[in-house]
């Protein structure tokens, strides 16, 4: 027996705030269900907490680092870009949707002396990934402070964050970077001509642990980035 055709349904009104919130629903990326918020994280040596604007003083030495500068191709700031800088900073402290931004400084003995940071770039769960980021004062290297801070970090996206991947992206001249991301359990997953692109699953991270020095286990050296 054939079915009979449905009566069709009534046009409903448009109002402008029933109209773009619709419109807003279409346009606005998906979320997380439980959004991360920065919070304090203490390692063996370092506390890791969000930018305050009292921290400008060892930002602008961050700033006037120019290894740092370079590594991250970030230019030559006048003091009040630096301040902006700065401020700018302390906002990215949540990751709900995909581009969101969590920095957490490095704190040592009351200074800082780098950050480590976390981009959300897909939120499905079955597929989840962040990027993961740091830079430390050139001054402050040699003593595993960054692996430190880059694996309480790693925790975070695993264990928070609930992230299946993590990526860290690294010019092909960093080759600092390159090895602490071979010291952090990266592996090398191809990249463009100027920069390597690595990555760690959930299943292949190694918890932090109490930091025993800069000589602990050592990963394979790369004498290039563009090897990798």
């Amino acid at each position: 027996m054939a079915s009979l055709p449905r009566r069709p349904h009534p046009l409903r009104p448009w109002s402008p705030v029933s109209g773009w919130g619709a419109l807003r629903s279409l346009w606005s990326a998906p979320a997380i269900g439980r959004p991360v918020e920065a919070h304090e994280v203490r390692t063996a040596r370092l506390l890791l907490r969000p930018y305050r604007v009292s921290d400008e003083a060892d930002w602008r030495r961050i700033e006037d680092d120019e290894e740092v500068r370079l590594g991250l191709d970030w230019p030559l700031r006048t003091a009040r870009q630096v301040r902006e800088h700065l401020v700018d900073r302390t906002a990215h402290t949540t990751l709900s949707r995909p581009g969101d931004l969590l920095v957490l400084a490095m704190e040592l003995d009351g200074h800082v002396i780098g950050d480590v940071s976390l981009h959300l770039r897909t939120v499905a769960l079955e597929t989840r990934v962040a990027e993961i980021g740091w830079l430390q004062l050139t001054a402050a290297g040699g003593h595993g402070y960054a692996t430190e801070a880059a694996r309480a970090m790693l925790d975070l996206a695993f264990d928070e964050l609930g992230a299946c991947l993590v990526t860290a992206v690294v010019a092909r001249s960093n080759i600092a970077s390159a090895r602490l991301a071979l010291r952090l359990g990266f592996r090398p997953a191809g990249g463009t001509a100027d920069h390597a692109t690595f990555v760690i699953a959930a299943s292949e991270h190694r918890p932090a642990r109490p930091v025993r020095g800069a000589s602990e286990a050592s990963p394979p050296r790369p004498e290039s980035v563009e090897k990798l």
